[in-house]
């Protein structure tokens, strides 16, 4: 299954409420990119990084930086990392979750092979989990048209696909480190 699928973490951010890069922020010993490359690369053919920052600890031919330079948000390091990708199915994660689980790639992918959704996202307490989405590459051509009309929600873009949602029990597994203070809490447990 992991020949399959590619993977890509999503690093482009600006990091304000951080208040500097947060793929390079320390968390358990760590960098945080560190921690989602760790856990997302045994489930995936290969990492590539969104990041329009080069970072020294990956390979520059595993980074790339975001087609729409002018545009911001996850969506066109979605964009970009689809269009990159030499697999049909990519999973996206964002740098800043390090409990990702260890098993969110067999989970959603399973899925793929009973349905016809085009993105499989999780479902966590009711709620889908817009930026660990794992999308077909039939959904690019939607989805150049839908940022180049200004729109900017993961969530919209992926309620325009056919998509399908996985229920994942454990809502620790997707918690974002967006700041000091989540840093500091989790650092802590």
């Amino acid at each position: 299954m992991s020949e399959l699928i590619e993977g890509v973490i999503l690093a482009g951010g600006t990091s304000s409420r951080m208040g500097t890069n947060k793929s390079l922020v320390t968390f358990k010993n760590k960098t945080m990119i560190n921690h989602v490359y760790s856990r997302l690369r045994p489930q995936v053919k290969k990492v590539w990084v969104n990041t329009n920052t080069l970072l020294e600890e990956f390979s520059i031919e595993d980074q790339f930086k975001d087609q729409f330079p002018n545009y911001d948000g996850p969506l066109v390091g979605i964009y970009t990392g689809l269009k990159l990708a030499r697999t049909e199915w990519v999973q996206f994660c964002p740098t800043d979750s390090p409990f990702l689980p260890l098993d969110l790639v067999q989970k959603l992918f399973s899925k793929s092979v009973t349905s016809s959704g085009t993105v499989i996202v999780p479902l966590v307490k009711g709620r889908i989990e817009p930026v660990f989405s794992l999308c077909h590459k039939s959904t690019l051509e939607g989805l150049e048209a839908f940022i180049l009309s200004g729109k900017k929600k993961i969530t919209d873009w992926i309620e325009q696909n056919n998509f399908e949602t996985v229920i994942f029990e454990n809502p620790d597994e997707f918690q974002n480190i967006n700041d000091r203070k989540d840093l500091k809490k989790n650092n802590d447990l």
